[in-house]
């Protein structure tokens, strides 16, 4: 419009400011909140997370309300195909798309190339698949928190356990090659050696899906070592272990299996009996755990709940609380609000959310594999054997090696 230059000058800002329509409020601030489950739909993780765990992240948000600050809260999965620099790309999408929350990403490298992402893009993401020890040590930022197990805990308790038994000295270590592996290798050769044993020999294989590992076993056999340590998960897990029965392995030697999962126990249950574990989580482990795993078999056909599937549950709704609690999803609001926050829920027994490193401190516990005459219902198949506090489940706080930027 045209503005006569015979009003004041005050008067002629008034009405030019007011002959233009007032901005719509922006979509960021009414339109949904989104959560991306980054995980492994099709792969070799697909079993232990993929698509269970966006059902269980969609639970949380059902049962939480389906709305937080009064915005609907849509829940978006997302395929990573255990490539860590597309995971990345994806990520970046999904972020610029109106996603507040990065979860799961169950693969090493797709947690740490996510997390990358989310400390460029100030927004927060909690891994409760990816292992690796380093999303805590030196690759922590202030916008990534590790909330489920680590390799770390894992090593800490089964490669201990093990090595402070007779005949637990020397071990020969099966391993993928890329970061879950190789951290497991380095935590688990740490583990050993304070109970004076030894990773004398180790073999990197390419990443998977991988299918015929009688080289590597044959190796193993011939090596001398007193334990087979076997360093990978799901699908591989399955397999190498499979094979490790087909060849005798396991009759002149022991075997340690770092990470197993109830789906892979689901899968060979004949195979994984007798083993001893460690996990963050059983779901007949008490009436609470039960409760919550009982709701979700009724959505997934009966079947029981991985401990991933019931962290990325209990993660997304402390996150909720969180958003409710400060009022806003900022990422940096939120992680000063949790920073620090003690919690409990079917999952987190003694739950806290360190400030020190990100790293969410809770029960785990060593269970045994039960034969089949011993399970007395579907998918139970776990004795838990002991309880390990948070206090020394994971890492200690002054051991830390993470340089803190918040």
């Amino acid at each position: 419009m045209r503005v006569s230059r015979t009003l004041p000058a005050a008067l002629a800002l008034a009405l030019l400011v007011s002959s233009f329509p007032a901005p719509p409020a922006r979509a960021a601030d009414t339109g949904p909140i989104k959560i991306a489950v980054i995980t492994d739909m099709s792969g070799v993780y697909a079993a232990l997370a993929g698509p269970g765990a966006v059902e269980a992240t969609k639970m949380a948000v059902e049962d939480f309300g389906g709305k937080v600050l009064g915005r609907t809260v849509e829940v978006v999965g997302i395929d990573h195909r255990n490539n860590g620099p597309d995971a990345a790309i994806k990520a970046r999408e999904a972020y610029d798309s109106g996603a507040e929350l990065a979860l799961d990403m169950t693969n090493s490298a797709v947690a740490l190339a996510v997390s990358a992402v989310a400390k460029e893009k100030k927004k927060l993401a909690i891994v409760t698949g990816g292992a690796s020890s380093a999303l805590t040590g030196a690759a922590c930022n202030r916008y990534t928190y590790h909330y489920a197990y680590d390799t770390y805990a894992l090593a800490a308790s089964t490669g201990a356990n093990i090595a402070a038994g007779s005949g637990g000295k020397t071990w020969y270590a099966l391993v993928p090659n890329y970061a879950f592996g190789q951290q497991m290798l380095a935590d688990f050769t740490a583990a050993i050696a304070r109970k004076d044993g030894k990773v004398i020999a180790s073999d990197l294989y390419p990443f998977g899906p991988t299918t015929d590992f009688s080289s590597y076993l044959l190796k193993a056999k011939n090596s001398g070592a007193q334990v087979l340590g076997l360093f990978n998960a799901g699908a591989d897990t399955v397999n190498s272990m499979k094979q490790v029965k087909q060849f005798g392995i396991d009759k002149v030697m022991k075997v340690a299996v770092g990470l197993l999962f109830l789906s892979d126990v689901d899968a060979l249950p004949d195979v994984f009996a007798g083993s001893r574990i460690t996990t963050s989580w059983y779901w007949n482990e008490d009436k609470q755990a039960r409760a919550w795993a009982d709701k979700y078999a009724k959505r997934m056909h009966g079947l029981r709940p991985t401990d991933i599937q019931a962290s990325d549950y209990s993660a997304t709704t402390q996150w909720l609380n969180a958003v409710k609690a400060v009022g806003t999803t900022d990422a940096d609001k939120i992680q000063g609000y949790l920073d620090g926050r003690q919690f409990s829920d079917f999952y987190a027994k003694g739950g806290e959310w360190r400030a020190r490193d990100h790293r969410v401190l809770h029960e785990m516990y060593v269970v045994d594999v039960l034969p089949k005459e011993q399970v007395k219902e579907p998918h139970a198949w776990f004795k838990i054997v002991q309880t390990i506090p948070p206090s020394r489940a994971f890492r200690p706080e002054s051991a830390s090696v993470c340089k803190k930027d918040w």
